[in-house]
């Protein structure tokens, strides 16, 4: 059925493996909106980041608002599968949630909300929705995590989706170059913040 649309479509690029192409355009797509933000990204300077040309970019996502969408729901699928694979692992949880903390402070990039509020504009209700809809996987992952937690009085009860916003909204400072400014003081960073997060969560 997709092989037939994308038969149809005109204008497809000439020796190119669709599958392939796409998720180039969206690997490199996804860093520079992470990088630098909605505003200074363009269809033109993701082709000529790629290698492609720019009608092929447009072949496959018609405008920019499209791009960012798709580009952020990719970010945002690799990290649910990247922390699904570690919160769900062995080990003790405060250890697992300082893997996660490490890897995800390792990404520095412009803060999620403000990307989000700068895009704003130029996105439809439907592609802002879709995206948060994105976002709150890896929130409910994480909830059901600490759910489980709390069940095992491994943690004291409370909301386990409070407590899954509180962990990622601590590991946002690592974009905070005065805290974090290379490969060791991210390292000590993240285990401070899940030091002080452990402490406020676990029984006493």
């Amino acid at each position: 059925m997709v092989d037939e649309q994308e038969k149809r479509k005109p204008g497809r690029p000439k020796g190119s493996s669709t599958a392939q192409t796409m998720e180039k355009i969206l690997f490199t797509a996804s860093y520079q909106f992470m990088e630098l933000g909605f505003e200074k990204v363009s269809l033109d300077g993701v082709a000529k980041a790629c290698g492609v040309t720019k009608a092929s970019v447009y072949y496959y996502f018609n405008n920019k608002a499209i791009l960012f969408t798709e580009a952020i729901l990719f970010v945002l699928n690799m990290a649910y599968k990247s922390t699904r694979k570690i919160i769900t692992g062995s080990g003790e949880l405060k250890d697992r949630l300082l893997i996660v903390a490490e890897r995800y402070m390792a990404n520095a990039h412009v803060d999620f909300e403000t990307m989000m509020r700068e895009a704003a504009s130029g996105l439809s209700e439907e592609q802002t929705l879709t995206i948060r809809a994105g976002e709150s996987r890896l929130h409910e992952l994480l909830a059901d995590t600490f759910q489980e937690a709390m069940d095992k009085k491994e943690l004291v009860p409370g909301n386990p989706l409070l407590l899954a916003h509180a962990y990622t909204a601590m590991l946002s400072i690592r974009n905070r170059k005065q805290v974090v400014n290379d490969e060791a003081s991210l390292k000590q960073t993240a285990r401070e913040l899940v030091e002080l997060f452990w402490h406020g969560a676990a029984p006493h």
